[in-house]
C-alpha cells in the first residue's frame, strides 16, 4: 500500500477522528476533577537549638489543590498544612525555597500553585546577661510621711534571647511604683518587671521583691 496515499486519503475525516479523540481523552481525563485556592497554616520545624527566629514570619500560605471532586470535596481542616524544616539554616537572613513536598496532604491530590514561592526568615543566635533592675518610682509618700529607702531583691536578673535583642540591654525597669499608695512605713511588694515588647527571658518569672521603707 502506498503509505502516502494512505495519509492522504480522505484526509480531513481521519484528521477530524484525531482531533475528535483528542477532545475525548481530554473529557473523559478531567471530568469529575476540581480545583480550590486554600489557605493553609505553615508550621517552622527544627529551628537549631541556639538560635532563635527574629521578626514576623508569615503563618500561612496560599495553595491551590487539583484533584477529583470526590477527593477535594471531602477534605476538613487540618487534613492539609505546610512546614519547613529549618535545621540546614544560618545565622543572618534564610530564603527558603516553598515547593510541593513542603505541602501535607491526602493522596491524589496535586499542588499546582503555592504563593509565596519563597519566605524570608531571619534568625540569631541566642545570648544570656545579667542586668540591673531599676524600680520606676511614681507618686509621693502619703502626708507626713518621706521615701527613706527603697530594696530590689534581686538587683540584677538573668535575660535570654536573641543575641541582638539581649546586646542592646543594660537595665530592666520594673512596672511603676505608686509611693501614694503605700500605707505602712515598711511594705514588700512583688512587681513585675517591664519587657516593652522585647521578646526575652527573665529569671523568677519576670518579678522581683521590692522593699519600701518610709518615714516621719
Amino acid at each position: 500500500m502506498d503509505i502516502k496515499n494512505f495519509i492522504f486519503n480522505n484526509f480531513l475525516i481521519k484528521l477530524f477522528s484525531l482531533f475528535f479523540a483528542i477532545i475525548l481523552w481530554f473529557f473523559v481525563t478531567s471530568q469529575g476533577k476540581l480545583e480550590v485556592n486554600l489557605n493553609i497554616p505553615l508550621e517552622l520545624r527544627k529551628t537549631p537549638s541556639n538560635m532563635l527566629i527574629v521578626g514576623d514570619v508569615t503563618d500561612y500560605i496560599d495553595v491551590r489543590l487539583k484533584g477529583r471532586q470526590s477527593v477535594i470535596g471531602s477534605l476538613s481542616a487540618g487534613q492539609i498544612s505546610a512546614h519547613l524544616d529549618l535545621s540546614n539554616a544560618q545565622t543572618g537572613e534564610n530564603v527558603i525555597y516553598l515547593s510541593n513536598e513542603n505541602v501535607v496532604m491526602p493522596p491524589n491530590i496535586e499542588v499546582t500553585r503555592i504563593s509565596p514561592k519563597s519566605i524570608r526568615i531571619r534568625l540569631e543566635q541566642i545570648a544570656k546577661k545579667d542586668v540591673n533592675v531599676i524600680p520606676e518610682i511614681i507618686g509621693t509618700p502619703p502626708a507626713g510621711y518621706r521615701l527613706k529607702s527603697i530594696e530590689i531583691n534581686p538587683q540584677t536578673v538573668a535575660v535570654e534571647g536573641a543575641e541582638g535583642v539581649v546586646n542592646r540591654l543594660s537595665a530592666i525597669k520594673t512596672e511603676p511604683i505608686n509611693l501614694s499608695a503605700i500605707e505602712k512605713k515598711e511594705t514588700v511588694l512583688d512587681v513585675k518587671l517591664k519587657l516593652n515588647g522585647r521578646d526575652v527571658k527573665v529569671t523568677n518569672d519576670g518579678y522581683v521583691k521590692v522593699r519600701i521603707i518610709l518615714s516621719k
